[in-house]
């Protein structure tokens, strides 16, 4: 448990942290679509060239995750916290792949769900308000599962990823996208010392349990997962959140007051500008982690010999 986590019973955690969660994203989607892309993608883009424009990233972000998890049509996919539904849309548009998406939100869940309808998507993918502790899928169930920018708002890490090897299939796939924070911030805050950084985090999402790098990796190699590559990506979640916030700025007149108060876009412009710092500074850190299920002692299945299939090269202007 995170030393800042609320001390509650299991049930009482979980309806605190959804209506935590669901009070910063249970926001007209119009609002979030006045900085995101096309693609409604709240998540570190990724940049092969620093001159890249955000839609552009996105779609090199959802290519490069659908790359390391090796997406097959035939695939199953289980997105925890999907958001407004990028990956699983790209999943099943792109791969031709089957995906469910869970959230908290449930403007989030009606989004996806409205979109999928109104696509022709219905029979492919879907969404459900449901928190990650009580997921209450079949064992052996999923292909592959994702998580991206969720393991932030996740305060028991090992619960989260014991029963995601639970529901995925032997030898499996699945990817860990999120912040973490480096080891002297973390063991401050283990120690009661609290941060302005945190603070900020706590204040604007109700909830942020970032542990350090090695503790994500730990809870995913005790749970029954083997990691196969680590790529940190906090350049690129630095250069995104540059773009979110001239796109916020440049669209403040149609937003405010006509989408949501003054006050809520104030916070959202100082949140977006202290999250730069703290990626200029080290203070925050982003991470992609991939991952097999497999028990010590299997036979393990062929991997590639390089990483040339799971990377993005930069155009040759």
């Amino acid at each position: 448990m995170n030393a800042n986590a609320p001390s509650l019973d299991l049930r009482d955690l979980v309806d605190y942290q959804t209506k935590a969660v669901a009070s910063h994203y249970d926001i007209p989607p119009k609002f979030f679509a006045g900085f995101l892309g096309p693609r409604m993608a709240y998540s570190c883009a990724y940049f092969a060239n620093d001159d890249d424009a955000l839609d552009k990233a996105e779609e090199n972000k959802l290519l490069l995750t659908a790359k390391k998890l090796d997406l097959k049509p035939e695939d199953l996919l289980l997105d925890i916290g999907c958001g407004w539904g990028s990956f699983i849309f790209y999943a099943a548009e792109k791969f031709g792949c089957s995906a469910i998406g869970i959230t908290l939100s449930g403007e989030q869940a009606a989004f996806v769900n409205k979109v999928a309808e109104e696509r022709g998507f219905a029979d492919k993918v879907k969404a459900r308000v449901l928190h990650v502790y009580d997921m209450d899928f079949p064992e052996k169930y999923f292909d592959k599962i994702v998580t991206i920018g969720a393991i932030e708002h996740m305060d028991d890490l090992h619960r989260v990823f014991l029963k995601s090897a639970t529901i995925l299939k032997d030898e499996g796939l699945m990817l860990v996208h999120g912040m973490t924070k480096p080891w002297a911030s973390r063991e401050e805050e283990i120690e009661g010392i609290t941060s302005e950084v945190g603070e900020m985090v706590k204040e604007h999402f109700g909830v942020g349990y970032w542990k350090s790098l090695w503790e994500v990796m730990e809870a995913l190699e005790k749970s029954g997962f083997e990691i196969l590559d680590h790529e940190n990506i906090t350049r690129h979640y630095q250069l995104t959140v540059e773009r979110w916030l001239e796109r916020l700025q440049e669209n403040e007149d149609s937003l405010v007051d006509k989408v949501i108060p003054e006050e809520k876009y104030r916070e959202f412009l100082v949140f977006m500008a202290g999250y730069i710092v703290g990626f200029e500074t080290s203070n925050t850190l982003c991470n992609q982690i991939l991952c097999r299920k497999i028990q010590c002692g299997d036979i393990r299945p062929a991997l590639p010999l390089t990483r040339e299939n799971i990377v993005l090269l930069p155009r040759k202007d």
